[in-house]
Protein backbone atom coordinates (compact mmCIF):
# COMPACT_ATOMS: atom_id res chain seq x y z
CA UNK A 1 0.00 0.00 0.00
CA UNK A 2 1.31 3.43 -0.91
CA UNK A 3 0.12 6.81 0.26
CA UNK A 4 1.38 10.36 0.04
CA UNK A 5 0.06 13.92 0.12
CA UNK A 6 0.23 16.78 -2.40
CA UNK A 7 -1.21 20.26 -2.07
CA UNK A 8 -1.56 23.50 -3.98
CA UNK A 9 -2.67 27.05 -3.22
CA UNK A 10 -5.44 28.34 -5.49
CA UNK A 11 -6.48 31.96 -5.71
CA UNK A 12 -10.19 31.24 -5.43
CA UNK A 13 -12.64 31.05 -2.57
CA UNK A 14 -13.20 27.77 -0.83
CA UNK A 15 -16.81 27.83 -2.06
CA UNK A 16 -15.74 28.22 -5.70
CA UNK A 17 -13.16 25.43 -5.40
CA UNK A 18 -15.76 23.16 -3.79
CA UNK A 19 -18.25 23.95 -6.56
CA UNK A 20 -15.77 22.69 -9.18
CA UNK A 21 -14.69 19.62 -7.19
CA UNK A 22 -18.29 18.71 -6.31
CA UNK A 23 -19.14 18.44 -10.02
CA UNK A 24 -18.20 14.76 -9.94
CA UNK A 25 -18.86 14.18 -13.64
CA UNK A 26 -16.91 17.28 -14.72
CA UNK A 27 -13.37 16.26 -13.73
CA UNK A 28 -12.35 16.22 -17.41
CA UNK A 29 -12.65 20.04 -17.42
CA UNK A 30 -9.67 20.43 -15.10
CA UNK A 31 -7.72 17.16 -14.91
CA UNK A 32 -5.21 16.91 -17.79
CA UNK A 33 -5.10 13.12 -17.33
CA UNK A 34 -8.80 12.67 -18.11
CA UNK A 35 -10.02 12.87 -21.71
CA UNK A 36 -13.70 12.73 -20.79
CA UNK A 37 -15.83 11.94 -17.75
CA UNK A 38 -19.48 11.77 -16.79
CA UNK A 39 -21.67 10.88 -13.83
CA UNK A 40 -22.97 7.32 -13.94
CA UNK A 41 -25.42 7.48 -11.03
CA UNK A 42 -28.60 9.35 -10.29
CA UNK A 43 -26.76 11.02 -7.41
CA UNK A 44 -24.40 13.58 -8.92
CA UNK A 45 -22.89 14.60 -5.59
CA UNK A 46 -22.43 13.06 -2.17
CA UNK A 47 -21.91 9.53 -0.91
CA UNK A 48 -22.74 6.96 -3.56
CA UNK A 49 -22.28 9.27 -6.56
CA UNK A 50 -20.32 7.53 -9.32
CA UNK A 51 -18.46 8.59 -12.43
CA UNK A 52 -16.68 7.13 -15.43
CA UNK A 53 -13.37 8.61 -16.63
CA UNK A 54 -11.68 7.92 -19.96
CA UNK A 55 -7.96 8.54 -19.57
CA UNK A 56 -5.63 10.46 -21.89
CA UNK A 57 -2.94 8.75 -23.90
CA UNK A 58 -4.18 5.20 -23.71
CA UNK A 59 -7.39 3.28 -23.71
CA UNK A 60 -7.54 3.36 -19.92
CA UNK A 61 -10.57 4.05 -17.80
CA UNK A 62 -11.66 4.50 -14.19
CA UNK A 63 -14.99 3.77 -12.53
CA UNK A 64 -15.16 5.75 -9.28
CA UNK A 65 -17.57 6.05 -6.35
CA UNK A 66 -17.75 8.72 -3.63
CA UNK A 67 -17.42 7.01 -0.26
CA UNK A 68 -17.18 9.99 2.12
CA UNK A 69 -18.59 13.51 1.71
CA UNK A 70 -18.24 16.49 4.05
CA UNK A 71 -20.05 19.28 2.21
CA UNK A 72 -17.74 22.16 1.41
CA UNK A 73 -14.80 20.56 3.22
CA UNK A 74 -13.62 17.18 1.90
CA UNK A 75 -14.54 13.97 0.13
CA UNK A 76 -13.08 10.58 -0.68
CA UNK A 77 -13.52 8.83 -3.99
CA UNK A 78 -12.65 5.18 -4.64
CA UNK A 79 -11.65 3.57 -7.92
CA UNK A 80 -13.75 0.40 -7.96
CA UNK A 81 -12.95 -0.72 -11.50
CA UNK A 82 -10.07 0.06 -13.86
CA UNK A 83 -7.77 -1.50 -16.42
CA UNK A 84 -4.76 0.09 -14.69
CA UNK A 85 -2.50 -2.10 -12.53
CA UNK A 86 -4.19 -0.72 -9.41
CA UNK A 87 -6.14 -3.00 -7.07
CA UNK A 88 -7.40 -0.29 -4.74
CA UNK A 89 -7.19 3.48 -4.92
CA UNK A 90 -8.93 5.91 -2.60
CA UNK A 91 -8.19 9.61 -3.08
CA UNK A 92 -9.12 12.17 -0.43
CA UNK A 93 -9.64 15.80 -1.46
CA UNK A 94 -9.58 18.38 1.35
CA UNK A 95 -10.01 22.15 1.25
CA UNK A 96 -8.61 24.73 3.65
CA UNK A 97 -9.86 28.28 3.11
CA UNK A 98 -7.35 31.09 3.53
CA UNK A 99 -7.63 34.88 3.25
CA UNK A 100 -5.90 34.81 -0.13
CA UNK A 101 -7.51 31.66 -1.53
CA UNK A 102 -7.78 27.95 -0.81
CA UNK A 103 -5.27 25.18 -0.18
CA UNK A 104 -6.36 21.92 -1.78
CA UNK A 105 -4.76 18.70 -0.55
CA UNK A 106 -5.01 15.29 -2.22
CA UNK A 107 -4.08 12.07 -0.44
CA UNK A 108 -4.13 8.98 -2.63
CA UNK A 109 -3.96 5.61 -0.91
CA UNK A 110 -3.45 2.80 -3.39
CA UNK A 111 -2.47 -0.84 -3.70
CA UNK A 112 -1.16 -2.39 -6.90
CA UNK A 113 -2.24 -5.63 -8.58
CA UNK A 114 0.04 -8.60 -9.32
CA UNK A 115 1.50 -9.24 -5.85
CA UNK A 116 5.30 -9.06 -5.60
CA UNK A 117 5.65 -8.16 -9.29
CA UNK A 118 3.21 -5.27 -8.76
CA UNK A 119 5.21 -4.07 -5.75
CA UNK A 120 8.34 -3.98 -7.89
CA UNK A 121 6.46 -2.12 -10.65
CA UNK A 122 5.29 0.38 -8.04
CA UNK A 123 8.80 1.04 -6.77
CA UNK A 124 10.32 1.24 -10.24
CA UNK A 125 7.85 3.50 -12.03
CA UNK A 126 4.20 3.39 -10.96
CA UNK A 127 4.59 5.50 -7.80
CA UNK A 128 6.29 8.24 -9.85
CA UNK A 129 3.42 8.16 -12.36
CA UNK A 130 0.80 8.38 -9.61
CA UNK A 131 2.60 11.33 -7.97
CA UNK A 132 2.95 13.09 -11.32
CA UNK A 133 -0.75 12.45 -11.98
CA UNK A 134 -1.73 14.02 -8.64
CA UNK A 135 0.51 17.03 -9.30
CA UNK A 136 -1.03 17.46 -12.76
CA UNK A 137 -4.52 17.13 -11.30
CA UNK A 138 -3.81 19.91 -8.80
CA UNK A 139 -2.11 22.17 -11.37
CA UNK A 140 -5.05 21.65 -13.73
CA UNK A 141 -7.54 22.50 -10.98
CA UNK A 142 -5.58 25.67 -10.18
CA UNK A 143 -5.38 26.69 -13.84
CA UNK A 144 -9.08 26.04 -14.43
CA UNK A 145 -10.19 27.96 -11.36
CA UNK A 146 -7.87 30.92 -11.88
CA UNK A 147 -8.50 31.33 -15.62
CA UNK A 148 -11.98 29.87 -16.08
CA UNK A 149 -10.66 27.80 -18.99
CA UNK A 150 -10.75 24.01 -19.29
CA UNK A 151 -7.46 22.13 -19.60
CA UNK A 152 -6.51 19.77 -22.39
CA UNK A 153 -4.05 16.88 -22.40
CA UNK A 154 -1.52 19.21 -20.89
CA UNK A 155 -1.64 22.60 -19.31
CA UNK A 156 -0.99 25.53 -21.63
CA UNK A 157 2.52 26.93 -21.53
CA UNK A 158 2.81 29.63 -18.92
CA UNK A 159 5.19 32.56 -18.57
CA UNK A 160 5.74 31.87 -14.91
CA UNK A 161 4.42 29.26 -12.53
CA UNK A 162 3.04 31.23 -9.61
CA UNK A 163 4.35 30.61 -6.13
CA UNK A 164 1.69 30.20 -3.41
CA UNK A 165 0.77 33.58 -2.02
CA UNK A 166 2.79 35.48 -4.62
CA UNK A 167 -0.25 37.09 -6.23
CA UNK A 168 1.05 36.05 -9.67
CA UNK A 169 -1.69 34.71 -11.96
CA UNK A 170 -1.44 32.18 -14.79
CA UNK A 171 -0.61 33.77 -18.13
CA UNK A 172 -0.63 32.16 -21.56
CA UNK A 173 2.62 32.46 -23.54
Amino acid sequence: MATFSKQIHIEATKEKVWEVLADIGGIYKWNPGVAYSYATSEEIQGIGATRHCDLIGRRGYLEERVMDWREGEAFKIRVYETDLPIRKNVVRFALDGKEDGTVVTVNPDYTVKYGAVGSIMDRLFLRKKVKKGMEGLLEGLKYHLETGEPVGESLPAVEKRPEPGSGVRWHRV
